[in-house]
């Protein structure tokens, strides 16, 4: 099993799924929502964004049962986000993750999968998966993916 390195003083995190408008971005509302301003920049992307959308209202909806708010979401395309900033970049799935170390081979040291760091055996499976398309349940399926890798970087954080 991959040791767990402590992540030192992260200044800005983003989160990068494929559309941004499930995953990322509640990943993005759920960490500011917990880290109370302790971090002074978080984001979030997406690597397949052609158009500006809205998130899903099962998306919506999922996020709403644990007070995170969606509603007002607009996704943006990673041409829109300063990746060249950030100290530490999260990817969902591995094919997320390979992209951003082809385009940004210099942040290699800070490209990671989130599912990287849930609790084991989770931890062992690399793709947190898109549940665009799927019901409500499968939504919230995947917010307790990313709350519980979420909780565990928090604890990393120093």
């Amino acid at each position: 099993m991959k040791k767990r390195s402590i992540i030192r003083n992260p200044g800005k995190i983003v989160f990068v799924c494929g559309g941004n408008i499930c995953r990322s971005a509640f990943a993005e509302k759920l960490l500011k929502a917990e880290a109370d301003g302790s971090f002074p920049v978080i984001e979030s992307c997406g690597i397949d964004v052609e158009v500006r959308s809205p998130s899903p209202c099962e998306a919506v909806c999922a996020a709403g049962k644990i007070g995170l708010d969606l509603g007002h979401h607009l996704s943006r395309g990673i041409e829109r986000c300063d990746l060249e900033g950030a100290d530490l970049i999260l990817a969902m799935e591995y094919r997320q993750y390979r992209k951003l170390i082809e385009s940004f081979p210099h942040k290699g040291r800070q490209i990671k999968l989130l599912r990287e760091f849930a609790p084991f055996p989770e931890n062992l499976l690399c793709n947190i998966d898109d549940p665009f398309g799927n019901n409500e349940r499968a939504f919230e399926k995947c917010f307790a993916q990313i709350q519980r890798s979420i909780s565990a970087i928090k604890m990393l954080i120093r």
